[in-house]
């Protein structure tokens, strides 16, 4: 007679996230950002196997960037466990899935009859479970603006960046002081100095997002004293990302790198999980992924950190975008507020912003190649296009407030920044009305 698995054991098995799945099935699992990063599950990948599939923090989905078009994807952990053991998603692979990440989490299996497959007393899990490790908390923002502006006052400028500043980005040398770019020390010996100017004067790096400590060759993890301070970070440059009360509260990095252009200045603690004590980390904290306010390089100039941004700009039109040069650069010509967020995804911080100024007016810029998607036969991007309908309609039921999105040919350019230092204006269309009209400044 066919046995039936209980609901209370796919439920507590669908309760399982992919993140939690990856670790014990012995996965290498990395935080960026917003995502853990971990290899793609799928057995079948045609290429070298690297770590470029995301699994977001937030939502739990999970997508492999890598090479080879394998397709792997999915929503959740039994998805990924599908994709590691099959090589695909299919549903009749379903109870096949449940059984195996019970026995991997020790989920105890109970069928509709009241039997059971086995219990913890009589049988281990295959993988030993790791004890939930709580995310460091982050230093407040006050004690992160002080540590980030002084650590950027001693870091040097080289020539290169000054002119991919200046010919690619546009700037001009008195918005690169405001926004406050500088190069990553290239040398030991010059970060060395930058970090014992830093302790020496007092200034406290524990918990600070980007700076952790590591082990020196040939210490003994046990000693304090053989543990140094150094920055988890490499690549060209820094750009620092503001709060509402004009504070530095993180960096992002320029890395030089095609695969991953950008990245956080982040140090999550990974000393509990890592075998090899010269990739251990302490002492430091991840970054998380938040929002920067950015206002034109003049208001930058003047304003006073721990001052709310509206005190130097209006706030009655704000518009989002994505990406630090673009958001900067366009804030500047557009003489705007600004919220730039660090994916399509990750708004829920905007609407209290919006609420708090009293904003009546939100303008959606995000990249059109984000938002198109030829291959597609709407022609648009479905998981872009999900989450701005969502928060556009938390702005528009929730807040009252218009909603707009400004569209151009992406042709002419990907992102808003392209378009605006030719000059051309963007299409806004009314989320509301659905009307369309040119953009005036």
């Amino acid at each position: 007679m066919a046995k039936f698995i209980s609901e209370e054991t796919i439920d507590e098995v669908k309760n399982v996230t992919a993140y939690e799945l990856a670790v014990q099935m012995g996965y290498s699992v990395k935080s960026s950002g917003t995502s853990w990063v971990t290899y793609c599950p799928n057995p079948n990948h045609c290429s070298e196997k690297r770590l470029k599939t995301y699994i977001s923090k937030y939502k739990g989905i999970f997508k492999c960037f890598d090479g080879g078009g394998c397709g792997c994807k999915g929503a959740d952990a039994i998805t990924f466990y599908c994709w590691s053991q099959f090589g695909e998603w299919d549903r009749k692979h379903f109870f096949n899935c449940i059984l195996g990440i019970a026995e991997i989490m020790g989920i105890n299996v109970a069928y509709e009859d009241g039997q059971s497959k086995r219990s913890d007393e009589d049988k281990t899990p295959k993988y030993q479970v790791r004890p939930f490790i709580e995310e460091v908390k982050p230093q407040s923002d006050e004690i992160c603006d002080r540590v980030y502006r002084r650590f950027l006052s001693l870091c040097p400028i080289y020539e290169e960046h000054v002119h991919e500043w200046r010919s690619k980005r546009k700037y001009s040398d008195q918005e690169i002081v405001a926004i406050g770019l500088r190069s990553v020390p290239k040398s030991y010996k010059e970060l060395n100095i930058i970090i014992r100017t830093l302790l020496s004067e007092g200034f406290s790096l524990e918990r600070v997002p980007g700076f952790t400590k590591r082990l020196r060759k040939g210490g003994n993890p046990i000693h304090e004293g053989d543990w140094f301070w150094t920055i988890s970070a490499s690549g060209k440059y820094f750009i620092p990302l503001r709060n509402a009360r004009g504070q530095m509260i993180r960096l992002r990095v320029s890395t030089g790198r095609d695969d991953k252009k950008y990245m956080w200045f982040s140090s999550a603690p990974n000393i509990e999980y890592v075998d090899d004590v010269y990739e251990m980390r302490k002492a430091g904290a991840s970054s998380g992924a938040p929002l920067n306010i950015i206002a034109p390089s003049s208001i930058l100039q003047a304003w006073e950190t721990g001052v709310e941004v509206t005190k130097y700009l209006a706030s009655d039109v704000v518009v989002c975008s994505e990406g630090e040069h673009k958001s900067y650069i366009s804030s500047n010509i557009l003489q705007k507020l600004l919220i730039g967020i660090p994916g399509v995804g990750i708004y829920k911080d905007v609407i209290p912003l919006l609420r708090q100024w009293r904003t009546q007016k939100l303008v959606i810029a995000m990249d059109m190649d984000a938002l198109l998607d030829e291959t597609k036969e709407a022609g648009k991007n479905k998981y872009v296009f999900e989450h701005l309908t969502e928060f556009a309609k938390q702005a528009l039921d929730d807040e009252g407030i218009e909603v707009v999105i400004w569209c151009w040919d992406p042709q002419l350019g990907k992102g808003l920044d392209d378009i605006l230092l030719q000059s051309i204006l963007p299409i806004e269309i009314d989320l509301r009305t659905k009307a369309r009209r040119l953009v005036t400044l």
